[in-house]
């Protein structure tokens, strides 16, 4: 009996001013968003599906409203560990960190202000990927996660080594994930 957990991103959020939002407050779906939900519940509602976990932020769990109307006898379960990537660099501009050619994980005041690096984000999907599987054994399960947890997992379970080049190159779309077993 196989355990299968379907890690995926939100969908699109709604971010007219082009910030770097991480976990701030009041980002939500954009109307592309919802449709991407939608699409990504319909997919899943085929699927045997046992338990739902959600990251807390808001566009997480906008996208599990969509996913979980198909699994009205499951119970949403809210879970830290799949949160978004911290960073003191949240509000700025996409604009302002591409003029200052950044480098998220090497980026000083990201990494002085308390950010995360790849090997924290690794620790916390790990015990997550790891409990989640040991409640759930031999069923299979949605996660609604953030594109920066989902590729640095996609990267450790293809054998890889966490550096950034290596990561992005594991990216996944919105309303996309990964099936891990």
């Amino acid at each position: 009996m196989k355990t299968v957990i379907y890690l995926v991103r939100h969908g699109e959020v709604h971010n007219p001013e082009k910030v770097f939002y991480g976990r701030l407050p009041g980002f939500r779906l954009s109307e592309l968003g919802k449709k991407q939900a939608e699409t990504l519940g319909a997919f899943l509602k085929r699927r045997p599906i046992a338990a739902i976990y959600t990251s807390p932020l808001e566009r997480a769990q906008e996208t599990l409203t969509y996913v979980g109307k198909h699994f009205g006898h499951l119970t949403p379960m809210v879970d830290e560990r799949i949160i978004e990537v911290g960073s003191p660099l949240e509000g700025r501009s996409w604009e302002e960190l591409e003029r200052q050619q950044w480098n998220f994980y090497r980026f000083s005041e990201h990494t002085r202000g308390g950010g995360e690096h790849l090997s924290d984000i690794w620790k916390r999907m790990r015990r997550f990927l790891l409990e989640t599987a040991k409640k759930h054994r031999g069923q299979e399960v949605v996660a609604v996660s953030h594109g920066e947890p989902i590729m640095v997992t996609h990267t450790k379970f293809t054998g890889k080594r966490l550096h950034l080049p290596t990561v992005r190159s594991h990216w996944v779309e919105n309303a996309q994930g990964i099936c891990l077993t």
